[in-house]
């Protein structure tokens, strides 16, 4: 079973005031073998972190590799133990269940207006999706 692009999102809580640092995600996310293609950084919702979605090609073929992608990107490691737990059940899953197995956070209407997908130029540098 492959993953949808959404399924496949590599999703990122990080729980330091400070924003992660772009040129070491692309860094690392070229180290595991992929290449990075969109990413959205936003603030976390309490204000006390940073929340991240990366798009990375090749799309991962398995949710266990899109846990191990957020892990090598220091995402909190709570999160990332109850993701593997939804990983083990993912195929078994219905589609609801798998459509939303990977969640940040459940955003409010309201607040999805402001989010937008940055892609990532070779320069590491980020600029908006078309």
């Amino acid at each position: 079973m492959s993953l949808t692009r959404d399924q496949a999102a590599v999703k990122v809580d990080y729980d330091d005031d400070t924003p992660p640092n772009l040129r070491n995600v692309t860094r690392l996310v070229r180290r595991a073998g992929y290449t990075p293609k969109a990413v959205l950084l936003d603030r976390s919702p309490s204000g006390h972190g940073w929340h991240m979605i990366l798009h990375v090609s090749p799309r991962p073929s398995s949710p266990f590799e899109v846990v191990a992608l957020a892990l090598v990107l220091g995402s909190d490691v709570n999160r990332e133990a109850m993701q593997l737990f939804r990983a083990r059940r993912f195929a078994g899953a219905s589609r609801l269940m798998r459509d939303t197995w990977n969640v940040l956070y459940a955003p409010h209407p309201q607040r999805m207006r402001h989010l937008s997908l940055k892609r990532l130029d070779d320069e590491n540098n980020a600029y908006p999706v078309k």
